[in-house]
């Protein structure tokens, strides 16, 4: 009987330390995404498209880069007229005098664009989806042909990108403390500070929500991980690190290496 009552003890502290979050937790677990597949961007408006059948760089255009050593130019377009909005679709890519059209490109706030004259690589970052703590951008890489136009070679959908991150990054729990991983290897700790949500959730971490890139350098990602609690359905990332990675761009997904944090 004394036996029975340790064992009823043993499992009731198991039970409660299931439910708290100052419990303790090493092993590792992947990351969840948020996105449950491929983003697929909606056409560009029409009158988007009716617009850009004949390019005219005006003031319905952003310049974003022009490298006068190149020739090559990129423009966003901000607005069809002063009454009918772009809804953040439509780019032209020039080289010399030659200009190419791409109104499905959707740009949204805060595109980036960098020629590499040593590849003739084109980079052209995009937003798919922009909203309050949401940001998932997209990485088109353009070339031009022997006459100066410009084509989509590859492009990096932000589920794909998502996917090889969740391949890559893990987490383990103790008490507050979250620590990142990236190919099984320590890469950081935060430690929770929000008391009012009712604990972590069993599947605490995901990413899909901020997806961003820099591209001074190497093609860079840029994620925050977010925290699933209890309450609410929300995530949080107060106190989350942001985790970078270079990436290669190549015909079977993007290959990440040189994981970091972002200071």
């Amino acid at each position: 009987m004394k036996e029975m009552k340790q064992w009823l003890m043993v499992a009731a502290v198991v039970a409660l330390c299931g439910m708290m979050t100052g419990c303790k937790d090493n092993a590792q677990r992947p990351v969840n995404g948020t996105m449950e597949e491929a983003v697929v961007l909606a056409e560009a408006p029409q009158a988007v498209q009716d617009l850009m059948k004949h390019v005219n760089i005006d003031e319905c255009y952003e310049t974003l880069m022009e490298d006068k050593t190149t020739g090559v130019s990129v423009w966003s377009l901000l607005k069809c007229s002063d009454e009918v909005s772009s809804e953040g679709y439509g780019m032209v890519v020039g080289k010399g005098d030659v200009k190419t059209a791409l109104p499905q490109i959707r740009h949204g706030r805060m595109p980036r664009a960098r020629y590499d004259a040593a590849t003739g690589d084109l980079l052209i970052v995009g937003s798919d989806t922009e909203g309050t703590g949401v940001n998932i951008e997209r990485v088109y890489m353009l070339r031009f042909d022997d006459n100066g136009y410009a084509s989509i070679m590859n492009s990096i959908d932000p589920y794909e990108m998502q996917q090889a991150l969740c391949k890559a990054l893990t987490y383990s729990i103790d008490g507050q403390e979250i620590t990142f991983y990236a190919d099984g290897k320590e890469l950081a700790k935060a430690t929770n500070h929000i008391e009012d949500m009712g604990g972590f959730m069993d599947d605490a971490i995901y990413i899909g929500e901020q997806i961003t890139y820099s591209i001074e350098g190497p093609l860079t990602v840029h994620v925050t991980p977010g925290v699933n609690f209890v309450v609410g359905k929300v995530l949080q990332y107060d106190d989350m690190p942001t985790i970078t990675a270079t990436v290669t761009m190549n015909e079977n997904g993007p290959k990440l290496s040189d994981f970091k944090v972002e200071q």
